[in-house]
């Protein structure tokens, strides 16, 4: 490499440091210290910078990159054969002359459900629009490597290795991410009537798809013998890519499992940190079960517009970000208001939510009454995510556990353990076996 291309790769390396470090300095200022803390941020997005160029230091992104390149390159390749092929007497199957394509509508049709869902309960619960945009972009890469991990096994390794997957194996196989998919559709459009069932099919497919592990685990001498016979590093190196990606689809399907236990019943995992949040509820109740939709003053006059110390008019009650409300406020005539009325100029003394609880951190809001309330955080998908590696890697770090009180969040996590102790295992031995034959081809080629 000549001074001036290295230059020139200085030069990229440098822009690429500068809008990544701005864009982790945005991101972690705005998400994680509500944009307080200027100094926590620099040092934050500084390390985020620096685990970025060790990985590429050791070309992780290479890695990466190929394994989300590769399937797609194939998939969109076939698709344009397809899209040039003429129809014949042998391609009369509209579907099959066309299977490419259908797939990439399909594709495209589950990913935007995907980001219109995200983007619409990100609206509803008023997260911050980079918060949104983030979680649209991981829930896409996932859904990425499920394409991904469905090409290889289906196309990529049938085609390096002359063989395919069995009918038996290729069934459960499309019925395991056609499971995926109706889940995915249920929680979108919030079907919960069906959450013992589709939890009962879930657990079925896993173990059918351990079945089809197993099955690729027996079927290595063949894998072997077609090593031998074409002496070509690329069929190791598609081998660990195949079964890499079997093995973050079948994580990723177990953590499916296991959150759809979390949204059938979000008691059945303890978590040693319970995350809350406060939010602002409008609808208020009097004790008789009436709304308070209007406040008065003692002499039975609305309350519409109030003010502040300083004699200025308030609009907004309650800062989202500083989780505080107006408490002083005064009348036209600079008077404290203290108390609040109904119509029939009774005191309101007692307020509840629509659930029958009593409030008591009830404030002025608009002409009525508003109240912050604090629930416990619904856990996201994410988080039975990082559990499943957890659980299966052995580590069982314990901050998420089954409760005791039920019995399927037990068992599943002590099936997701034997797995991880077992298929795992067996798997890591394979894939190990297949480098060192491809290995000890290449070092025999090389002394020929």
């Amino acid at each position: 490499m000549n001074k001036k291309e290295k230059r020139s790769q200085k030069g990229r390396y440098l822009l690429f440091s500068i809008l990544f470090y701005a864009a982790a300095f945005y991101y972690i200022n705005i998400s994680v210290y509500q944009g307080n803390d200027y100094i926590e941020t620099a040092l934050f997005a500084f390390a985020a910078l620096f685990v970025v160029f060790v990985l590429l230091l050791f070309n992780v992104h290479k890695i990466i990159f190929n394994f989300f390149y590769l399937p797609l390159k194939r998939l969109f390749k076939e698709a344009q054969k397809e899209a040039k092929k003429k129809k014949g007497k042998q391609t009369k199957n509209t579907f099959k002359r066309y299977r490419s394509i259908f797939a990439i509508i399909l594709y495209l049709l589950i990913s935007g459900l995907l980001v219109y869902s995200v983007v619409t309960d990100g609206v509803q619960t008023n997260e911050a629009v980079v918060d949104i945009v983030i979680s649209a972009l991981l829930t896409e890469l996932i859904f990425l490597v499920i394409i991904s991990s469905w090409q290889y096994l289906f196309y990529i390794i049938p085609d390096i290795l002359d063989q395919s997957i069995d009918a038996k194996n290729g069934f459960i196989l499309t019925l395991s991410a056609g499971v995926m998919v109706v889940f995915i559709v249920f929680q979108v459009f919030e079907i919960v009537y069906l959450a013992e069932i589709m939890i009962f099919i879930l657990i079925i497919g896993f173990i059918a798809l351990l079945g089809v592990n197993l099955n690729m685990i027996i079927g290595e001498i063949n894998i072997f013998q077609n090593l031998r016979d074409k002496h070509n590093k690329t069929v190791t190196k598609v081998v660990f890519l195949v079964f890499f990606s079997f093995h973050i689809y079948v994580i990723l399907y177990a953590s499916v499992v296991a959150y759809s236990i979390y949204i059938w019943e979000p008691a059945s995992y303890n978590f040693t940190y319970q995350a809350e949040e406060q939010l602002v509820t409008e609808t208020l109740y009097h004790q008789d079960g009436e709304v308070i939709d209007q406040v008065y003053d003692n002499l039975g006059e609305p309350i519409t517009t109030v003010y502040d110390s300083s004699g200025n008019e308030i609009t907004e009650f309650y800062d989202e970000e500083t989780l505080t409300y107006v408490i002083d406020i005064y009348d036209a005539t600079d008077t404290m208001i203290y108390d609040f009325y109904d119509q029939d100029t009774v005191l309101i003394n007692d307020v509840f939510d629509e659930d029958g609880n009593e409030l008591y951190n009830y404030f002025y809001n608009d002409g009525s009454l508003a109240a912050v309330i604090t629930q416990d955080v619904t856990y996201t998908y994410g988080d039975f995510l990082y559990y499943t590696i957890v659980t299966v890697s052995t580590l069982g770090y314990g901050d998420i556990t089954p409760s005791y009180d039920y019995n399927i969040a037990q068992i599943w996590g002590g099936f997701l353990s034997m797995y991880g102790l077992t298929f795992f295992a067996l798997s890591i031995g394979f894939v190990s076996n297949i480098a060192m034959e491809g290995y000890t081809l290449t070092r025999e080629k090389d002394d020929k």
